[in-house]
């Protein structure tokens, strides 16, 4: 989780620096008037600012897209920087805090990075359909402000600061909070940032700075080809968490952004809330994760409900579980009889526990296990849903984009195998009732 990779990271810079004092930064903070066409239109992506050129140039047409010289600590491998662009997206900027080799060799992806939607963009309510207030016990909240339909994309937030889950270990603490202040200080409007609500929570670290707290308490662990990172999004840390959720998240690699989108009908004036967690865990772990990565308390409606239904809630969930674990097992055994009773009991737990959210990749194997057996129609059905919720929820990327031409395709192929069947069917029935007549009249007896 973001909170314990960030942990690590304070925690090991902090034992290091009573004795490792070689390590230290190889450029100021810069000024306003250093920036690199701060609020203008980014130029094109020159992967020679991250490998060749690097943090060390003085010339700014190599440090495109950043907006700013890199900022840097020195660590035993490689330096470690702050890549800056205050001007994207959509003027609130963008900082990522990694290394060159692994900025120049993963984060390419940045050269056209918020022009790219991955989302039907009619599915995104404009303005906003929510509010942020506050809400007892919880702090700031987001609330409905209209009915949202599920499927609907609620947020499209940009990350804010991305940093590199693997942290060197040789530097020292105060070089580390240097690197987290650069990196919220330059952005385009910091302050959306910096007046994030701590939710409640207590410093269990009192040396920590206000960004290393609000770093702590408001980032996700993201993965971007491959390689794990944490992310904070200042929007989205607005919505709160709930273990039935009425809403869910999504990180796009192309923009760099998390969409939030409604797993159900969501009704006005009704608290908009994500999970935070993994939602198939049982009551106790999801208590426990929330406490530790988060550190709240969840006073959800599940959370605070009797031990009888936190008991039941907690069966079902493990149920599922065992399903997902099983009913692959089952198919490849070619047991499909059995592993389809298994699926539709467990699509049924899914609804109960309010845990539908995108549920494409769960649909395909009764689809495929209903084709072996030969029911064509349910086949269909379950090829259908699986469509419905890739086009309902929005096409993540290439993948979805294949994934749902695929599902086109195969809904075509079933609808002519079906035809084709129905229509030996309709041949069969009337080649069986032209043999019944030829026999009636052989043996004469009346029509």
């Amino acid at each position: 989780m973001a909170y314990l990779a960030l942990t690590t990271f304070l925690t090991s810079a902090l034992t290091l620096s009573h004795f490792n004092h070689g390590a230290r930064a190889t450029s100021e903070v810069l000024d306003d008037d250093e920036l690199c066409g701060r609020g203008l239109p980014t130029i094109p992506f020159n992967r020679t600012a991250l490998t060749t050129i690097g943090p060390y140039s003085y010339d700014p047409s190599a440090w495109n897209p950043w907006t700013h010289r890199p900022y840097c600590i020195e660590a035993n491998e490689e330096p470690w920087c702050v890549y800056t662009n205050a001007a994207s997206p959509k003027g609130h900027g963008i900082s990522i805090i990694t290394t060159p080799g692994i900025a120049g060799s993963t984060l390419n992806i940045l050269q056209h990075p918020f022009d790219q939607q991955f989302f039907a963009p009619e599915k995104l309510y404009l303005p906003r359909p929510y509010k942020v207030v506050d809400i007892l016990g919880k702090g700031k909240g987001v609330v409905a402000t209209q009915k949202i339909d599920k499927g609907k994309a609620i947020l499209v937030d940009h990350a804010s600061i991305i940093a590199a889950a693997e942290y060197p270990s040789d530097v020292m603490r105060e070089e580390v909070q240097d690197l987290l202040a650069t990196a919220v200080h330059r952005l385009g409007e910091p302050e959306k940032v910096l007046r994030l609500s701590k939710k409640g929570r207590e410093k269990e670290d009192e040396g920590a700075t206000e960004i290393e707290d609000l770093l702590l308490t408001n980032s996700f662990t993201v993965g971007i080809q491959g390689k794990e990172f944490i992310a904070l999004f200042a929007d989205l840390s607005r919505f709160n968490h709930d273990c039935k959720p009425n809403a869910f998240i999504y990180f796009s690699e192309t923009t760099l952004a998390m969409t939030v989108w409604a797993s159900r009908d969501i009704e006005p004036g009704e608290e908009i809330s994500i999970t935070y967690s993994a939602a198939g865990l049982p009551s106790k772990e999801r208590k426990e994760t929330l406490e530790k990565v988060w550190g709240f308390k969840c006073q959800c409606s599940l959370c605070t409900s009797s031990p009888e239904v936190i008991k039941e809630s907690d069966d079902s969930r493990a149920q599922i579980r065992a399903y997902q674990a099983s009913i692959p097992k089952l198919a490849q055994d070619g047991k499909f009889e059995e592993a389809l009773q298994q699926a539709e009991h467990m699509f049924e737990l899914v609804e109960e526990e309010g845990l539908t959210d995108q549920m494409s990749d769960m649909y395909e194997y009764p689809a495929r296990m209903y084709y072996h057996v030969g029911n064509l129609e349910k086949a269909l059905e379950y090829t259908l849903k699986v469509k419905r919720e890739i086009d309902g929820f929005g096409v993540p990327g290439k993948y979805g984009q294949e994934k749902l031409q695929a599902m086109e395709g195969i809904i075509r192929r079933l609808g002519k195998e079906i035809e084709v069947k129905k229509e030996r069917e309709e041949q069969f029935k009337k080649q069986a009732k032209m043999r019944g007549k030829a026999t009636r009249m052989v043996m004469n007896i009346p029509q």
